[in-house]
């Protein structure tokens, strides 16, 4: 069985494309794959937001903003797979393609709509939305990335439990380095050992045995 952590900015059109190549493994695959889209929020998450923003990082009222629309779409995100996994994905999604792809700005009514349109129980959402239980979600999840090591988002964990006793996380990767390494044509330490020799400003995967 393979246990897949995908770090995320659920408001980066990158993660989006990694949380497609993860659904499209799960999918494609023949071995059994729990996956989890886990949000991160740092001040590498948002600096990087915001340069993609061509905003300065060191404008304090933008990363102040950004920092607190990522926090209430994290929670929300954290209520709507309090209602299970399926419709907590569905969520995430349908909220990123409203506010990535049709370019909707973030707010009460937004949320409340696509809440409604993944089926989502409203009066339960809205109240779980800004509860204790929500934040403590929120603060594993971040404990979980430092334990791990993950400062960017974009990084996936790979447990693979029949094969090996470590993880490995990669990073910069694509659907191709995905499925190699779940189907056991990339050797986690010969990569890694290849790769220290590799330029150091390369955009190839990376990966790293944990």
């Amino acid at each position: 069985m393979l246990e897949v952590y995908l770090f995320v900015n659920p408001l980066a059109t990158q993660c989006v494309r990694d949380e497609q190549n993860v659904l499209r493994l799960a999918n494609d695959s023949d071995k059994q794959i729990q996956f989890q889209f886990v949000p991160l929020l740092n001040i590498n998450v948002v600096s990087r937001a915001l340069k993609c923003q061509g905003i300065q990082a060191s404008n304090w009222q933008a990363q102040n903003k950004q920092s607190q629309t990522l926090y209430r779409v994290i929670l929300d995100y954290k209520a709507a797979l309090f209602q299970g996994k399926k419709r907590g994905r569905n969520f995430l999604i349908a909220l990123q393609a409203a506010m990535l792809k049709a370019q909707q700005r973030y707010s009460e009514a937004l949320v409340k709509q696509v809440a409604q349109d993944c089926q989502i129980d409203l009066d339960m959402f809205m109240e779980d939305r800004d509860s204790q239980l929500a934040k403590q979600a929120f603060q594993a999840d971040q404990r979980l990335a430092s334990e791990m090591n993950i400062t960017e988002a974009s990084s996936a964990v790979v447990f693979d439990c029949d094969r090996y006793d470590y993880g490995v996380l990669l990073e910069h990767f694509n659907y191709t380095t995905l499925l190699d390494l779940v189907n056991g044509q990339l050797d986690p330490f010969h990569e890694v050992t290849r790769q220290a020799s590799a330029n150091a400003g390369s955009t190839t995967a990376q990966l790293h045995v944990l």
